[in-house]
């Protein structure tokens, strides 16, 4: 297992209510929600397209229907996927 150091100086989340305090408990559910998908499902190896001269993929904003009562719970665990999705494309 290779350590992996991911820093996130701002998130912008759009059209969802979030005082500081929310956003603070927000931060630390979505960085244990990453740890655990990190920790269980690791990352996949580097993509062999990924030096096969193509220009890479550029990542894409995800867009995801909020269910009526979404909490910062819910909201950590969609990021976490999301960030996790995107490591293990970069590989």
């Amino acid at each position: 297992m290779r350590p992996v150091w991911i820093e996130i100086e701002s998130l912008v989340l759009d059209g969802i209510p979030l005082d500081p305090a929310r956003g603070r408990r927000l931060s630390a559910l979505t960085q244990a929600a990453l740890e655990r998908l990190l920790r269980d499902r690791g990352i996949a190896g580097p993509d062999p397209a990924a030096n096969s001269g193509r220009a890479p993929q550029p990542a894409t904003p995800a867009t995801v229907d909020m269910p009526a009562g979404a909490d910062e719970t819910w909201w950590a665990e969609t990021i976490a996927r999301e960030l996790h999705r995107t490591l293990d494309r970069m590989g």
